[in-house]
């Protein structure tokens, strides 16, 4: 009976004309409220689906605001030299991972500044299989965690934005420690 629904009432009056009580059948559609509710919730289901498509799915999906093509680059990276020399403070080297491949990493620290927070600017040289750059990069510090932020200065994705974090960890390279984190160049709409 597909979505119907039979039910059986009794005749006003109720009687035949042989003593007998008299039923018909009434064919009724579902309750007003059942239609309301499956009516209203195909109303949310389409806007919900039209905002998906308007925006995109990356949005709609609340991914935190970062846009699904930027280039996930991860390093650890630690310190072979102090020349101390003017521009340039540190040296490091460390290998590279993600959207530009497996290979090397290669910074010079132009700027260290201690305090409670540690302000570092530096130079870093991603040079993967597939991608190579160079970033002019602005890190600050607190205990063992930084946050980055910076510029593709030379080579792969020249101009774009790049952020990132990293945290020290005991590793065999360095007795001082290892620099772990990602590194993220932001890409617009189209690039």
């Amino acid at each position: 009976m597909s979505n119907m629904f039979l039910e059986w009432t009794r005749r006003p009056g109720g009687r035949r004309e042989d003593g007998r009580s008299e039923m018909r059948s009434i064919r009724m559609e579902p309750p007003t409220t059942a239609k309301g509710i499956r009516t209203r919730a195909l109303a949310v289901f389409a806007a919900v689906a039209l905002l998906t498509l308007s925006l995109g799915v990356g949005v709609a999906s609340a991914n935190g605001g970062r846009h699904h093509g930027d280039a996930e680059n991860t390093f650890t990276k630690w310190v072979t030299g102090v020349p101390n020399v003017a521009g340039d403070v540190a040296d490091m080297a460390g290998v590279v991972g993600g959207d530009v491949g497996t290979g090397t990493y290669a910074g010079t620290v132009l700027k260290w500044t201690f305090d409670t927070t540690t302000v570092i600017e530096a130079l870093y040289h991603f040079n993967g299989s597939k991608h190579s750059f160079t970033a002019l990069m602005h890190i600050e510090q607190t205990g063992a965690k930084a946050v980055l932020s910076g510029v593709v200065t030379e080579g792969w994705l020249k101009g774009h934005q790049v952020t990132g974090e990293y945290k020290v960890i005991t590793c065999t390279q360095s007795s001082g420690g290892c620099f772990q984190g990602t590194l993220d160049i932001l890409r617009g709409p189209g690039d």
